[in-house]
């Protein structure tokens, strides 16, 4: 591990699906029995970490919720494994290893069992994202209103995200760890996010 140095900061589009089958209670403070299970996906776009460029660094963080409030799952955190695009060069990943961990939704995931660099197929044409990598996969959809704009969620409870576009997930899954996630049908999200310290 490294020391991340302070006057870091990091923009890109955050993708998320979890196994809620409306848009995720957490978002509005609201509890969720037995906890929840995610799939997110943090695509840099932008940003150095230590005087390292990392842009067009992906990282996905799969795992496990296992509290029902907001204010435990700020304070106590989940578990699972992180996984970054194969595409970060050596330098890139010496940064990574830490950065990943500590930052981005390292503060979310407070037990990470390991760090995995994958390779990962991507599409994304403005209204559909598609993800795929060797230990799990998720496709979403933009939700749009009767007008055909799409249907957005202001003033969330995480604030590194901006307005928050509401995604149907036609399904998920990952497998690993000794997790074996596969839903259908769940709810999604889609923003812009930025991260600094």
């Amino acid at each position: 591990m490294i020391e991340i140095k302070k006057g870091w900061k990091i923009k890109g589009v955050y993708n998320e699906a979890c196994a809620a089958e409306g848009h995720c209670p957490f978002y509005f403070g609201r509890p969720v029995k037995n906890g929840c299970r995610y799939y997110m996906v943090f695509r840099f776009l932008e940003g150095k970490v230590n005087g390292v460029e990392l842009s067009g660094i992906t990282v996905i963080y799969n795992g496990d919720i296992p509290h029902s409030t907001v204010e435990e799952l700020m304070e106590l955190g989940s578990e699972g494994g992180i996984y970054i695009s194969d595409n970060a060069t050596r330098e890139q990943r010496d940064v990574l290893d830490t950065f990943a961990v500590q930052e981005t939704g390292g503060h979310i995931m407070q037990k990470v069992f390991d760090v995995k660099y994958v390779k990962m197929d991507i599409v994304d044409d403005g209204k559909t994202f598609h993800i795929k990598m060797p230990y799990g996969e998720m496709k979403q959809v933009k939700t749009s209103g009767p007008s055909g704009e799409p249907t957005v969620i202001h003033n969330t409870l995480l604030p590194f995200l901006g307005p928050v576009t509401a995604c149907h997930t036609p399904f998920w899954n990952y497998k690993d760890h000794n997790r074996n996630f596969d839903y259908t049908d769940r709810c999604g999200s889609w923003a812009e996010f930025t991260f600094e310290g």
